[in-house]
């Protein structure tokens, strides 16, 4: 479908006759929220022009509220392999923000060739296994649509510790604002609905509705659904596509 509306599972639950309808959370002229796995969703989605922006549980002890970020291993790439298939098929061009611990795996299931592209920063990040962390990694498919390098430096990240100066809003895996801006403005096709599986505080959608795209989220917590609601709720003045500065 070109756009989203209520979703008809295909099957019933057990002991019902019916299949389960999924009603939009939260839904304006721009924005449709699902409080739902994305694996109950992306498959009933059909869109001439998707791009995909997300930042997946990374399966590392995280409190997320009702999602299990600690599956043993082998259920966790299940999961991953589940969820990849589904945004493959439904986005030409996609980006994700992968765990560096499982970054060969992501890059397997994704296709060799998708191109890394590296967030570094100054500041002296968290110490693992005797290394520094001074990047991060995303992966992407898509073809530039403006000048864009391969290596972005000081964006705000949560790497950057003290220097970090976005709300957060208490999500312990918050995307930053400059990231996904820079994404959307140097990867997202003009016209492209934005898919976002993984909505958490809802920045994907935010900077996708501040630029004038349409986007669709989902997002287990209901908590996180009331905070993304909350915030896409809000007057914007449009930034359209406004070049972001990659140096």
């Amino acid at each position: 479908m070109d756009t989203a509306t209520d979703i008809r599972t295909a099957d019933a639950p057990p002991g019902s006759l019916h299949p389960v309808v999924l009603q939009p959370f939260y839904e304006d002229s721009h924005i449709t929220l699902y409080n739902a796995d994305c694996r109950q969703v992306l498959p009933h989605l059909e869109i001439a022009n998707a791009f995909c922006f997300t930042d997946p549980p990374y399966n590392v002890g995280k409190d997320y509220g009702v999602w299990n970020d600690k599956m043993p291993e082998a259920d966790y790439l299940k999961f991953c392999r589940e969820w990849i298939a589904e945004v493959k098929r439904l986005c030409p061009e996609i980006c994700i923000y992968p765990p560096t611990k499982y970054l060969l795996e992501y890059w397997t299931m994704l296709g060799r060739e998708y191109k890394q592209v590296a967030l570094t920063w100054s500041p002296e990040g968290a110490i693992r296994g005797g290394w520094v962390n001074q990047f991060v990694t995303l992966l992407t498919n898509a073809k530039p649509k403006q000048r864009t390098k391969d290596w972005w430096h000081n964006c705000q990240m949560q790497g950057l510790g003290y220097f970090f100066r976005e709300e957060s809003y208490g999500h312990p895996g918050y995307t930053s604002e400059d990231v996904t801006n820079r994404v959307l403005a140097a990867m997202c096709p003009p016209g492209a609905t934005v898919i976002e599986p993984f909505a958490g505080t809802g920045t994907t959608l935010w900077c996708a509705k501040l630029r004038g795209m349409k986007a669709i989220g989902c997002e287990v917590n209901p908590a996180y659904c009331k905070l993304i609601a909350d915030r896409c709720s809000q007057g914007v003045l449009g930034l359209e596509n406004t070049e972001v500065s990659h140096d």
